[in-house]
């Protein structure tokens, strides 16, 4: 994963789970824009876990893809996703994100206020 000053996200690599955001399982040799994010608006940080991507938008939203396993996706369910999607937790609880980290079995989001939410 890439992230560029701009916001842009690009992916490469090994895409088993969706976890580049393409919307598929393809694997891809070099750097593609994740398109989907582009309508989001702009990417502030990153984070990627062994097959899944956390990303933070300038207004606070949190996206999830790839593998589902241990719910490390935040939405409640353990299926692959192949698209960004939002974490709708913290949407409805008017949560801003500023930052997340992402490792084999957790994640982690730090709101604007310095709280934790797993």
């Amino acid at each position: 994963m890439f992230l560029t000053r701009q916001g842009q996200v690009y992916a490469c690599g090994s895409n088993t789970h969706g976890q580049l955001g393409h919307g598929d399982t393809l694997d891809r040799p070099t750097p593609k824009i994740v398109e989907v994010l582009e309508g989001f608006g702009s990417v502030v940080q990153i984070a990627a876990g062994p097959s899944y991507v956390l990303a933070v938008t300038d207004s606070g939203a949190v996206y999830s893809f790839g593998s589902g396993s241990n719910f490390c996706l935040g939405h409640g369910e353990q299926h692959d996703e192949f698209q960004p999607r939002a974490i709708q937790t913290f949407r409805r609880k008017g949560i801003h994100v500023v930052r997340v980290s992402a490792g084999d079995e957790h994640a982690v989001a730090l709101d604007s206020s310095g709280l934790v939410s797993l």
